[in-house]
C-alpha cells in the first residue's frame, strides 16, 4: 500500500530523500575527515616523540630496570644529554651546547635530515659529531673541521637540518650537538656533570597501546622518579590548533546534519498535508488510524534508508575529494582511503535521527478523520497537541544527544550543544507564537488592504508561520554560527601565527649587560621585543609539607616536585596572560609575611594548589616563603616569554640569575650576524634561533586556517539548498489561497505584493532571531571552547541579516509563479499542477 500510494508523489518524495542525502553526506564526509585527521595526528605524534614511550630521569637508569623495561618493547635506544662547552680550534672560541649522545636506531618514527645526506647513519658508528647550522655559521666552521668535546676531538660529519625530537622548546637553552653514546663515554664528561638527562626510547610491539604501557610501567616501578611521555602527551603540548580544528569539524558536522533534518521534517510535513484527503478516504473505507500511520511511516523509512545510503556514498566521495583536492593543506599527512567504520556508524545514526524527525509531522496522520472527505479543512484542523507527542519529543532529544555525543569531545560539550539547540527551538517557537498573536491584534482596518492581507496571512488557518520561522530561523542560526566560528578560529590561529612574535632568544644576559646587549640588537636593525629576568628555584614544601613527604604521598607528580622552575618578577601581565582567579599584586604587602606569587593555572592543577596556599621555594640555597595570590591563564601556543611562576618586584632582585631578551629576524634572513656580534662582545650570551621551528608551526596554522575556510564554505553550500526546499514546502497551500484571491478579482501583481509582505515579515523576524542566536552562540563558543574574542563581526551579521530577508522574498516570488501561469479555474479543479 505504501508503494502504491507513492506512485503519484515520487517526484515530491524525492525532495524528501534529497534532504536526507544532503544531511547524511555532510555528516559522513565531515566525520570521515575527522577520523582521517585523528589517524594522521596519531601517526605524526609518534614522529614528534620519535618513539612509543620515552622514559627520562635525572639519575642513571639501572641495568636491571633497563632490562625489565626493554622486555616490554620491540626496540630500545639509549640517550644521555647534558650541557657542556664545545671548543672550535679554528676560531679559538668555545660555545655552550646541549650534547646528545644516542645509541641505537632512534628515532623509530620520522626522519632526521642532514647535510650531507646519510650523516645521521654514519654518526651511529661513532668517531664524529653533528651540529646545528647556527654553530657552523657562528664560528665560520665547515664540514670536516675538528671540534673538541671534553677530552677528545671529533670531525664535523655534517649539519642537522631536521633534528630528532627535542625534549623541550628551548632544548636546554643551547644549540644541540649529536654524538654516538660510545664517543660520549670517551669524552670524560659524564663523571663531571650532575645535570645529565638519561633517557630510554621504546618502540612497542604492533598493537600495544603506549598509554596503557605507561600506566603499567608506573605501576611496576612505584618508587621510580622517572618522567614518562607518550606520543599523546607530546601531541597535547603542541597547543590548541589541532584541538580547535577537530572541534570546528564537530560543529559543522552537527550544523550540516541539523539542517538536513530540518529539511526532512519540512518535507514530511508538506507530504502529509498533500495526502490528507487520501488518508481521509482510507479512513472512510475502514482503514484504522494506526494502519494509515504505518503506510506513511513505511514511505518515510524507505525513502530515509535510500537517502541514507545515497548520502553515505556521496559523503565518502566528498571525503575522498576533499583529501585529493585539499589534503596537502592539512597539517598532517592523511591516508586517502574511505573510513568505512565511521561511514557505517554515522549513516546508521543519521538514519535514526531522520526517522525520528519524520515521526513528528507523521503523527498528524493519526488525527485525520473520515469527515475530511466532506470538508478538506477537517484534515488539517485537528493537530496533535504537544502533550500527546511528548514520547516523540523525548525520542528526538535522546537522538540529538546521541548525535552530539558522537560529535563532541566530551559529554559536557555535547549537552551544551543540545541545550543550545533546545534554547534556539524554544526562542523561535516563542517568536512565532508572538508574531501570530501580534498579527491578529495589531492589524487595523485603516491599513491598506494589501498590507492587511499580507499580515493577516500570518495567523490564517493552516498558516506555516511556526514551520517557516523554525526552518529559516534555525537555518540562519546554524549557518551563521558556522561562519562566525570560522572567523573566530581563523582570528585565533592568526594570533598564534602573529608575525610580531619573537623567533630569536638571547639567554644568560647578565643584569649589567641588559642595556648593552639591547643596544647591540638595535644597532643591527632588530627590535628588542621582550626582556625578562629569570631566577631558578625548586619547591621545598607546600602547605607545610616537605617535598619528600609529598613524593611519598603520590598525589602530586614527581616530575613537578623535582623540576627546577625558571621564574621571573614583574608588576604587569603579559599579552599572553589573563588573570583567571585571585588578585594581581604589584608589591609585597607585608615585608615580614609570605611574598605573593602568581601561578599558571596548569601547574597549579598539577600541584593541587590553590589560592591562599603557602609554598616554600629553595632559591639557590635561600628559602623563600610565598603565598599564592592569583592564578593566570597562559597562551603557550605563542612563543613569548611565559613563566609558571611570577613574583612581584622587590623579592628576587638579589638572587643569582640572568635576563632573557627576545627579538625577531625578518623572514628569509639569518641570525648569524647577531650571533657573531654576540660572540665578539658578549661571549657568555647564548642566542637560540627558533626561525625554522616557528616557520614549520606557521605553515601548519596557515594550512589549518585555509581548510577551515573551505569547510565553512562547504557547509553553507550544502545548507542553502535545504533551506530553499523548506521555503517551497508550503507551496500548494499558498497557491490555492492565492488563486482564491485571484478568483475574487485580485490581480497577479496584488497577489505577489501580499506574498512579499508576508514573506518579508517572516524573513525579517527569522533573520533577527537567527542573527541574535548566532551572536550568542559565537560568544559562548569563544569563551568556553576556542578562547577567543566573544564579539562577532558586525559586517557579517549585517550581510547575513539582509541575505536571509532576500532569500525569504525570493521564496515568496517563487511561490507566486504558478498563479500567473495557469487560469485559477484549472488549479481549483486540480487539472493543473501548481509550479
Amino acid at each position: 500500500m505504501a508503494w502504491r500510494d507513492s506512485r503519484t508523489q515520487r517526484g515530491r518524495l524525492a525532495i524528501f530523500s534529497l534532504a536526507i542525502v544532503a544531511g547524511i553526506a555532510a555528516l559522513v564526509a565531515i566525520h570521515s575527515l575527522k577520523a582521517s585527521v585523528r589517524t594522521g595526528v596519531a601517526t605524526q605524534a609518534k614522529a614528534l616523540l620519535g618513539s612509543d614511550l620515552q622514559i627520562s630521569s635525572r639519575q642513571p637508569i639501572s641495568e636491571p630496570d633497563a632490562a625489565k623495561l626493554a622486555a616490554r618493547a620491540k626496540r630500545v635506544s639509549r640517550e644521555i644529554s647534558f650541557s657542556s662547552m664545545l671548543y672550535f680550534p679554528g676560531a679559538d672560541a668555545a660555545r655552550l651546547v646541549q650534547v646528545r649522545g644516542i645509541q641505537g636506531d632512534y628515532p623509530f618514527y620520522g626522519q632526521v635530515e642532514t647535510t650531507p645526506a646519510g650523516a645521521w647513519e654514519r654518526l651511529r658508528s661513532g668517531r664524529g659529531i653533528l651540529l646545528e647550522p647556527a654553530l657552523l655559521e657562528q664560528f665560520n666552521a665547515k664540514v670536516g673541521d675538528n671540534v673538541k668535546l671534553g677530552a677528545i676531538e671529533l670531525p664535523i660529519l655534517g649539519i642537522v637540518n631536521k633534528p630528532p625530537p627535542r625534549s623541550s622548546r628551548f632544548s636546554g637553552f643551547a644549540p644541540e650537538a649529536y654524538v654516538a653514546l660510545a664517543d660520549l663515554a670517551r669524552t670524560g664528561l659524564l663523571g663531571t656533570t650532575s645535570l645529565a638527562f638519561y633517557c630510554l626510547h621504546l618502540e612497542l610491539s604492533p598493537g600495544a597501546d603506549p598509554q596503557e604501557t605507561k600506566g603499567a610501567v608506573l605501576a611496576a616501578f612505584p618508587e621510580a622518579t622517572w618522567r614518562l611521555e607518550t606520543p599523546q602527551d607530546r601531541r597535547d603540548t603542541l597547543g590548541d590548533a589541532l584541538d580547535h580544528f577537530e572541534q570546528y569539524l564537530s560543529l559543522i558536522a552537527l550544523a550540516a546534519f541539523v539542517l538536513g533534518v530540518i529539511g526532512v521534517a519540512g518535507a514530511v510535513h508538506a507530504h502529509v498535508s498533500r495526502r490528507a484527503p487520501t488518508v481521509a478516504i482510507l479512513r472512510c473505507l475502514g482503514c484504522p488510524a494506526d494502519l494509515a500511520f504505518s503506510i506513511y511511516l513505511a514511505q518515510a523509512a524507505a525513502l530515509g534508508a535510500l537517502g541514507a545510503l545515497l548520502g553515505a556514498a556521496v559523503g565518502i566521495g566528498l571525503h575522498l575529494g576533499v583529501l585529493a583536492r585539499y589534503g596537502q593543506l592539512l597539517p598532517v599527512a592523511l591516508r586517502p582511503a574511505p573510513e568505512w567504520p565511521v561511514a557505517a556508524q554515522t549513516t546508521a545514526a543519521g538514519f535514526a535521527v531522520c526517522c525520528g524527525f519524520a515521526l513528528l509531522p507523521l503523527l498528524r496522520v493519526r488525527r485525520i478523520s473520515p469527515a475530511a472527505t466532506l470538508r478538506q479543512s477537517a484534515a488539517l484542523d485537528r493537530v496533535t497537541g504537544w502533550w500527546r507527542a511528548w514520547p516523540v519529543y523525548l525520542l528526538l532529544a535522546a537522538l540529538l544527544t546521541l548525535l552530539a555525543l558522537v560529535n563532541a569531545p566530551d559529554w559536557k560539550r555535547a549537552l551544551g550543544m543540545v541545550a543550545g539547540l533546545g534554547v534556539a527551538f524554544g526562542i523561535l517557537i516563542a517568536v512565532a507564537q508572538g508574531l501570530v498573536l501580534a498579527a491578529r491584534r495589531l492589524v487595523r482596518p485603516t491599513w491598506p488592504y494589501l498590507v492587511r492581507q499580507g499580515i493577516s496571512n500570518l495567523h490564517r488557518p493552516h498558516n506555516q508561520t511556526l514551520l517557516f520561522l523554525l526552518s529559516l530561523g534555525l537555518g540562519t542560526f546554524l549557518l551563521l554560527t558556522v561562519l562566525l566560528t570560522n572567523n573566530l578560529l581563523t582570528q585565533r590561529l592568526a594570533v598564534a601565527n602573529s608575525p610580531d612574535s619573537p623567533n630569536v632568544y638571547l639567554i644568560d644576559v647578565q643584569p649589567d649587560q641588559v642595556e648593552a646587549v639591547s643596544a647591540l640588537v638595535r644597532s643591527l636593525q632588530l627590535p628588542v621585543l621582550e626582556s625578562a629576568p629569570m631566577v631558578t628555584m625548586r619547591l621545598q614544601s607546600m602547605r607545610g609539607v616537605p617535598v619528600r613527604q609529598l613524593e611519598q604521598q603520590g598525589a602530586v607528580p614527581k616530575w613537578v616536585l623535582q623540576r627546577e622552575f625558571r621564574s621571573t618578577y614583574r608588576d604587569h601581565l603579559n599579552a599572553t596572560e589573563t588573570l583567571a582567579a585571585g588578585e594581581w599584586l604589584t608589591r609585597v604587602p607585608d615585608p615580614n609575611g609570605p611574598v605573593p606569587v602568581s601561578l599558571e593555572e596548569g601547574i597549579a592543577k598539577d600541584l593541587h594548589a590553590g589560592l591562599g596556599d603557602e609554598l616554600v621555594f629553595d632559591v639557590q640555597g635561600v628559602p623563600v616563603r610565598a603565598r599564592i595570590t592569583s592564578l593566570r591563564k597562559v597562551d603557550w601556543s605563542r612563543f613569548n616569554l611565559n613563566f609558571y611562576m611570577v613574583f612581584p618586584p622587590g623579592v628576587l632582585e638579589g638572587a643569582p640569575g640572568f635576563h632573557v631578551l627576545t627579538t625577531r629576524v625578518a623572514a628569509g634572513m639569518s641570525s648569524g650576524d647577531l650571533q657573531r656580534a654576540l660572540v665578539r662582545k658578549f661571549p657568555n650570551v647564548t642566542a637560540i634561533d627558533l626561525t625554522l621551528i616557528l616557520a614549520t608551526i606557521r605553515g601548519m596554522l596557515e594550512k589549518i586556517s585555509r581548510v577551515v575556510s573551505v569547510l565553512a564554505g562547504f557547509t553553507v553550500a550544502a545548507g542553502l539548498p535545504i533551506l530553499a526546499g523548506t521555503l517551497l514546502n508550503g507551496r500548494d497551500q499558498r497557491l490555492y489561497e492565492s488563486v482564491l484571491l485571484r478568483t475574487l478579482g485580485a490581480s497577479a501583481g496584488q497577489v505577489r505584493v501580499i506574498l512579499m509582505i508576508e514573506y518579508a515579515t517572516l524573513g525579517t523576524l527569522s533573520a533577527l532571531a537567527g542573527v541574535v542566536l548566532a551572536a550568542a552562540a559565537n560568544a559562548a563558543l569563544a569563551l568556553f571552547v576556542f578562547d577567543g574574542n566573544p564579539w562577532p563581526d558586525p559586517p557579517l551579521l549585517a550581510v547575513a541579516f539582509a541575505a536571509v530577508i532576500g532569500v525569504a522574498l525570493l521564496g515568496g516570488l517563487a511561490l507566486s509563479r504558478g498563479v500567473c501561469r495557469h487560469p485559477p479555474l484549472k488549479i481549483l479543479r486540480g487539472t493543473a499542477q501548481p509550479g
